[in-house]
């Protein structure tokens, strides 16, 4: 994916994988999933079918937290709406579809959900000039034409406004909100975490960032409630108000992924 572009008709707010159920957001979570398709042909294919109404597509991954704590808000106003408008959840972030059914099994997902390989996630991003960060959200009105755009979860009021908004041509201006906390995670003493830990005091400061051990039960817990992935550690993953990028393994991915945010 590529660097944030600041360039959509709305200002972009940066609001504030572990198998947890979506019932730890609220009664809001559905209880059965919608349809799961694949690939980009699959998601064409939905938009041409929806000419003529209001569309949100939510870009996600399983292992984003606040891509996972804002799905409920969007499942509940596609039942609001009904079938006047369309709400489409693309999974950009994770290489295998099993990791995609596997969370679906313990979290359903009202809405319809694409799943797209690491490479059509790619051919996605350079189409929609999408940012490295999720989630993120591009709304467009009944022609396909692009309303609104949003980098980072939302409130059920941003999410009402926007698509309101694809209707009457305006949409609500937000102010941004930039705050970094990066998570590192892997067991205490290692090397590798150490590292991780040094170059997220540099990006974020002593107060920044949180440590986590999975072999802690305490910590597990932790990493449970942010939805960070359960294995593949060390790792860190660095979150922009309510943006996160990808997790990743070395000091210079995380420097190049707090870079691409900037």
């Amino acid at each position: 994916m590529k660097k944030l572009l600041w360039i959509p008709l709305v200002a972009i707010l940066i609001i504030p994988v572990f198998v947890v159920s979506l019932s730890h957001h609220g009664p809001a979570g559905s209880s059965v999933n919608g349809a799961l398709v694949t690939g980009i042909a699959s998601l064409d294919s939905i938009l041409s079918a929806s000419s003529g109404k209001p569309v949100l597509i939510n870009f996600w991954a399983t292992w984003c937290g606040p891509c996972v704590r804002e799905m409920p808000l969007l499942e509940q106003l596609a039942t609001e709406l009904g079938d006047e408008a369309v709400f489409i959840a693309v999974d950009m972030g994770d290489p295998e579809l099993s990791t995609l059914e596997f969370f679906r099994q313990n979290n359903p997902i009202g809405i319809t959900v694409v799943w797209l390989s690491t490479e059509e996630a790619s051919v996605l991003a350079d189409r929609y000039e999408l940012a490295d960060a999720l989630p993120m959200t591009l709304i467009l009105n009944g022609s396909g034409e692009e309303t609104a755009r949003a980098i980072g979860a939302r409130s059920s009021e941003w999410f009402v406004s926007a698509m309101a908004g694809a209707s009457s041509g305006t949409v609500e201006v937000i102010e941004e909100e930039t705050e970094i906390h990066i998570y590192v995670v892997g067991p205490a003493g290692d090397s590798a975490v150490e590292a991780l830990i040094a170059e997220a005091v540099a990006i974020a400061g002593a107060d920044g960032f949180d440590v986590l051990d999975p072999t802690v039960p305490e910590d597990s817990i932790a990493m449970a409630e942010a939805y960070l992935p359960g294995s593949g550690w060390p790792y860190a993953q660095l979150c922009v108000g309510g943006a996160c990028n990808r997790p990743v393994g070395t000091p210079e991915e995380l420097r190049s992924a707090f870079e691409s945010m900037r």
